[in-house]
C-alpha cells in the first residue's frame, strides 16, 4: 500500500473503461450503496494518477489486510488544525492498541491533498450490520463527537465491484 490514493467518480461504463485502459495498475472500481448509478475508482498505486480530474489523498494510518470485498464506509470530516493532533493521536492509540472489531477488515486514515483540514476515515468491513455494531461499540466512542455537523460530517458507502488484478 502506498503513502497516497486517488479517487475519481462517474458512470460505470467510463470508469470500467479507464480501468481497462490501465490494466496494469491497481484500480479498484466501487460502487455508492445508496444508488445504483453512482461509481468511484480507487487508484491505489501511489505514482502519478491517470485520472483527469482526482481527488487525491495522503495516507496517515492504515491497519489490516486492504482486501476490498464487502462494504466500506468513508466518513469526511473537516477538522481544525487545534482539534488535528487530537484526532490523530486518536487514531494512533487506536492502531497501536488495536483490539479489532468483528468484521473490520483494514482501515485508513487520509487526508485530502489539497485541503490540510479534510480528512477522511476509511474503513472496511465484512457486512454493514458489523459496521452499525462498532458505531455503537466502545471503540468507536473516542470518534464520535467527529460525527456531527460541527465537523462537516457527512458518509458514503461502497461495495466492491471488480479489479482487474484481483
Amino acid at each position: 500500500m502506498s503513502g497516497k490514493i486517488a479517487a475519481t467518480f462517474g458512470t460505470r461504463k467510463i470508469l470500467t473503461m479507464i480501468q481497462q485502459q490501465n490494466a496494469d495498475r491497481d484500480l479498484l472500481l466501487m460502487q455508492a450503496n445508496a444508488t445504483e448509478d453512482r461509481y468511484m475508482l480507487l487508484d491505489l498505486t501511489g505514482e502519478k494518477t491517470v485520472f483527469s480530474s482526482p481527488v487525491t489523498y495522503d495516507v496517515l494510518l492504515s491497519k489490516g489486510s486492504a482486501d476490498w470485498h464487502g462494504m466500506t464506509s468513508f466518513i469526511f470530516i473537516d477538522l481544525p488544525e487545534e482539534e488535528q493532533k487530537v484526532f490523530k493521536s486518536k487514531f494512533s492509540s487506536f492502531r497501536h492498541d488495536y483490539n479489532k472489531p468483528d468484521g473490520l477488515k483494514h482501515f485508513w486514515i487520509l487526508r485530502e491533498s489539497k485541503n490540510n483540514s479534510a480528512f477522511v476515515i476509511v474503513t472496511n468491513w465484512h457486512s454493514d450490520s458489523e459496521y452499525a455494531v462498532w458505531l455503537r461499540s466502545a471503540s468507536f466512542k473516542p470518534f464520535a463527537k467527529y460525527i456531527t455537523s460541527d465537523y462537516g460530517y457527512h458518509e458514503s458507502r461502497y461495495s466492491f465491484v471488480r479489479s482487474l488484478k484481483s
